[in-house]
């Protein structure tokens, strides 16, 4: 608690500044392009002779937006906007002093590279959200979702774009359905309108109607387009019928009889796109099927938290921001949770072997987005999985038992603009509904409830914010399923010393809330600072259908940072940055408090370095026995550095370091990373990392036994060693047609050491808090794979042998050729091999032999799609 106490009062000192910037954003006139109707469109091939380019103004004067705010372009630009009952119609001229430097880099669609030029449109005029499409000189395609705080580029929409060249310019025409924007439903138009440009050797990017680099929004930001009137309101519906067809070949295995050593299937599907209203859009998918979908990478985990893996399927990216309602690193819809691996798991004797489902069948899901033209946005989500099972041979017999019910998942977001979006108020509902008639089941709540309210308010013309977040949830279930809630990693109500909770295992409800009170600035004027408050109640659980590693505590954070755009001396930029984080439990117990500064520096040769520090103090950690009792954890630093050669080269390059120093002189860490990217022709280019992390840690939990009817918490040192490869390859042939390649060889092995049994958690000195178990205490059973430990105080036991050799390789091949607008052929080759030995020893050549010559499971699949407009 005393470490914040200077970031508070510099805080309320800076907001007595900053007056001269927020004068100098009012000052900024909005520009405004005025559009006109055509006749006849033109035909879409980057030349821009048609005659209707003809009509109406080209607009220019571009300004530079970076590296050097409000200054003249190093080249010019300018676009025109026409439009018909169906279609916005862009044409963009790139004038190029030096057209042979112009960076034509093939790449996927949605990848930014080389020289862009874009559109984008706000077409709610809510300020908030603007539809983006963005064509590179080579003819890629970029469409995304600009949001005020960042962009999501997996909005995909169906949309024209072609590039060409002339003597001194590139040019880009663009064909865009009204059908694929929203807007509402009046007879004329004012959307918000942002053009702009990159290019690429520069680092450069000109803007039409600049977006300060310290504006507090990109989409606040933007300049005007009018003119559009009588627009016919779209009801479209978009359909996309699909096909797939998998062969999956896996290792032989003659005493398992789940192995089909050629597995073949062939399955349907229909994705839909319903036009409710010009503004409202249903989204619809029946037995859907993401094998083209890049896999996760590999990891060790051993801790005792879920890993977050972001989403990567289709039909939940689309829209999303709608749907996000993120709460202090918390979410209240995690979309991975529809389709997760099935819950249950047989236990396994010798001679009995599983077949079970990598992911639960999705049925169906359905989706509604939309705003309407008084600022209200609405977002739902309702999807139904499979009953699951699990078939099971033993000896002489097979049987099913189920290893995920039927559930329903629902969800629902609703946020209200007002005043331009200065006061946002929204609200979000999930729910979880599952089918339990199986006893094995029973540890899986019934049904799982969250709701949460949010507000954000802006003042001095959204200079500072003031921001408001409230979060509840309730479960209901067999006392089994809220035991195991209890008990989970989250809370760990069993802890033998907590006085504010306890385990109740006749329970068959629980709840809980959490919320967030942020005041702060980040715009306006180089200083930002924000105050955080941060809480969850011991019974708040979101993870049925959101995401949430603890609860149980109260957290304030104290935030003040100097940002520098303009370029000085030999810098582009700089963002110096001071942080100070304090938790307790909900009881008030003091848990820990960290304080950290970051620097970060953007030269004028275009390299890119940071340095950063992190100090955690002694801390009272409640998580690190797994449900006994808390334990004092000495301090440490964080010292980490990372450094990024030029982005603009053909060949660039990165690498990090991070060092962990331990205050027990026992621990430490280092972790390191390279990244290289070579674009070795204008159609291919390679990328490879490197990551290697070695880990000494002295606290490692191992196990908790019970030893003359007590509970025994067991920490050992770990060495643990990983290292892991990516390679990714792509290939360019067209615009429309690419092939990408991902494979990613991943080994992590860790040996365990210096055992000790806590005797006296909250001990001041690290010694005091163990029984060090010696070797001469301890004998490893080879046999079992065990130790026989017999403690000089008398106690007597076993404990299994944690020492692990992990490795695993993931791969896949996907070649993407969009035949025609909107549809889509996808060839795919999907490899995996993996392997677990006990002996905890790390030797990358080793483990790579061996893995490799294993036998490897393979996906081939082929999956067509055809876009129909109705």
């Amino acid at each position: 608690m005393q470490h914040h106490l200077f970031t508070t009062i510099l805080a309320i000192f800076l907001m007595a500044g900053n007056m001269n910037a927020i004068a100098q954003n009012k000052a900024d006139k909005k520009r405004i392009y005025q559009t006109q109707r055509l006749d006849q469109p033109p035909d879409i091939n980057g030349i821009l002779d048609d005659s209707c380019w003809k009509l109406g103004d080209w607009s220019l004067n571009y300004v530079q937006q970076q590296p050097y705010e409000r200054k003249t372009p190093s080249q010019n630009t300018s676009f025109k906007i026409l439009y018909d009952d169906d279609n916005i119609y862009v044409a963009i001229r790139a004038f190029e002093t030096e057209p042979e430097r112009i960076d034509r880099q093939l790449a996927r669609r949605d990848a930014f590279s080389g020289d862009i030029v874009g559109i984008n449109f706000d077409s709610y005029f809510d300020h908030r959200t603007g539809f983006e499409f963005n064509l590179t000189a080579a003819g890629s395609k970029i469409d995304l979702v600009l949001l005020n705080d960042g962009w999501d580029t997996s909005w995909n929409a169906v949309w024209d774009g072609k590039v060409a060249m002339e003597d001194s310019a590139w040019t880009a025409e663009i064909k865009i359905p009204l059908s694929q924007l929203r807007y509402g439903n009046k007879k004329e138009h004012i959307w918000g309108l942002h053009a702009w440009r990159w290019i690429n050797r520069h680092q450069e990017e000109d803007q039409w109607n600049l977006i300060p680099r310290d504006s507090p929004g990109y989409v606040y930001s933007f300049g005007e387009l009018h003119g559009i009137q009588d627009l016919k309101p779209f009801r479209r519906i978009e359909i996309q019928p699909y096909s797939v067809g998998k062969v999956r070949a896996t290792p032989q295995d003659n005493e398992n009889p789940f192995i089909n050593q050629y597995e073949k299937n062939l399955a349907f599907g229909l994705d839909g796109k319903f036009g409710l209203s010009s503004d409202f859009t249903m989204d619809l998918t029946v037995n859907p099927d993401f094998g083209q979908v890049e896999a996760d990478p590999s990891e060790m985990n051993l801790s005792a938290f879920e890993t977050y893996f972001p989403e990567k399927r289709p039909f939940f990216l689309e829209g999303r921001n709608i749907l996000d309602y993120e709460l202090g690193g918390d979410l209240l819809f995690y979309s991975r949770r529809i389709g997760h691996a099935p819950s249950y798991s047989p236990s396994l004797e010798e001679n009995e072997y599983a077949r079970n489902e990598e992911n639960s069948t999705i049925l169906n899901a359905m989706k509604i987005t939309g705003k309407t033209p008084s600022g209200l946005s609405v977002g739902i989500v309702q999807s139904i999985t499979a009953k699951e099972q699990v078939e099971i041979a033993t000896p002489g017999n097979r049987y099913k038992e189920t290893s995920e019910p039927y559930s329903n998942y629902f969800v629902s977001r609703v946020e209200k603009d007002y005043d331009n979006g200065n006061t946002i108020l929204g609200g979000m509902f999930t729910a979880t509904n599952r089918k339990i008639d199986e006893v094995h089941l029973n540890n899986i709540p019934k049904a799982a409830y969250s709701g949460g309210f949010d507000f954000l308010h802006h003042f001095m013309d959204k200079t500072y914010y003031f921001e408001l977040q409230a979060a509840a949830s309730h479960l209901r279930g067999d006392a089994e399923a809220i035991r195991s809630i209890q008990e989970s990693s989250a809370r760990y109500f069993q802890r033998p010393d907590a006085r504010h909770v306890r385990l109740d295992t006749t329970r068959k409800e629980i709840s809980g809330h959490g919320g967030r009170i942020k005041f702060g600035k980040n715009s306006n004027g180089p200083w930002r600072f924000s105050q955080t408050l941060n809480w969850r109640s011991p019974g708040l659980e979101l993870n049925d259908l959101g995401y949430m590693q603890t609860a149980d505590y109260l957290a304030h954070e104290n935030y003040v940072a100097y940002v520098i755009t303009t370029p000085f001396s030999i810098f582009r930029g700089m963002d110096i940055s001071l942080d100070n984080d304090n938790t307790w439990d909900y009881s008030g117990q003091y848990l820990d408090s960290d304080l950290n500064a970051y620097c970060g520096m953007t030269f004028t040769n275009k390299w890119y370095t940071s340095i950063g520090a992190q100090r955690n103090f002694t801390q009272l950690d409640t998580r690190r026995l797994r449900g006994g009792p808390a334990i004092y954890y000495d301090g440490k630093w964080y010292i980490n550095g990372y450094l990024q050669s030029d982005p603009s080269r053909k060949i660039t390059g990165s690498v990090y370091l991070t060092r962990h120093i331990y205050d027990d002189h026992l621990s430490h860490a280092l972790y390191a990373g390279a990244n290289l990217s070579i674009e070795a022709l204008q159609s291919l280019s390679f990328n490879v990392n490197i990551d290697y992390g070695h880990n000494q840690n002295a606290w490692q939990y191992v196990a908790t036994e019970s030893i003359r009817d007590q509970d025994e918490y067991f920490l050992g040192l770990i060495d643990q060693k990983n290292l892991g490869l990516t390679f990714r390859i792509e290939l360019g042939i067209t615009p429309d047609l690419t092939i990408q390649y991902y494979g990613s060889p991943f080994v992590s092995a860790g040996t365990y050491s210096e055992y000790k049994r806590v005797t006296n958690p909250k001990a001041d000195q690290w010694q005091n808090r163990v029984y060090q178990i010696s070797e001469n205490e301890m004998q490893l059973d080879t046999e079992n794979d065990e130790y026989r430990i017999e403690e000089y105080t008398g106690l007597n036991y076993t404990l299994e042998n944690p020492d692990f050799n992990f490795r695993e390789f993931r791969s896949n091949l996907v070649i993407r050729w969009e035949y025609s607008l909107g549809s889509t052929v996808y060839l795919v080759w999907t490899q995996g091999r993996n392997g677990y030995r006990e002996n905890g020893h790390f030797s990358w050549q080793d483990d790579m032999d061996n893995l490799f010559n294993r036998q490897s499971n393979n996906v081939f699949l082929v999956k067509i799609n055809r876009w129909l407009s109705l």
